[in-house]
């Protein structure tokens, strides 16, 4: 019975974890609309509580794969020595969608 228990709540956590692993791009996107550059660490909503570890697989995938992704699109500038983001080349390119898509769109 305590293994179900288990298997459920990792789901849960697994799950947890991909809403807001699916929400950064979105959210840093969003964050540049506003501003000029960001900081390169996970942005999180008021309800989303993660452990340490948690917080450092997200960490991980934004500055290995979802940063680097929007850099290589030239979205954005990603300067991992600085931990800093910037409004790339082609920002401006998806300025337009991103200003009309609801900022709750990741909720």
């Amino acid at each position: 019975m305590t293994d179900n228990r288990a298997v459920r709540e990792k789901r849960c956590d697994d799950d947890r974890i991909e809403r807001v692993l699916s929400a950064q791009q979105w959210r840093v996107l969003r964050a540049l609309l506003d501003e000029r550059s960001v900081s390169a660490d996970p942005i999180l909503r008021k309800a989303e509580m993660l452990d340490s570890g948690e917080y450092l697989t997200i960490c991980y995938e934004l500055h290995h794969v979802l940063l680097p992704e929007l850099a290589d699109m030239g979205v954005v500038e990603f300067d991992r020595f600085e931990d800093e983001v910037r409004r790339g080349q082609r920002f401006d390119e998806v300025r337009r969608s991103l200003e009309q898509i609801a900022d709750d769109h990741d909720k």
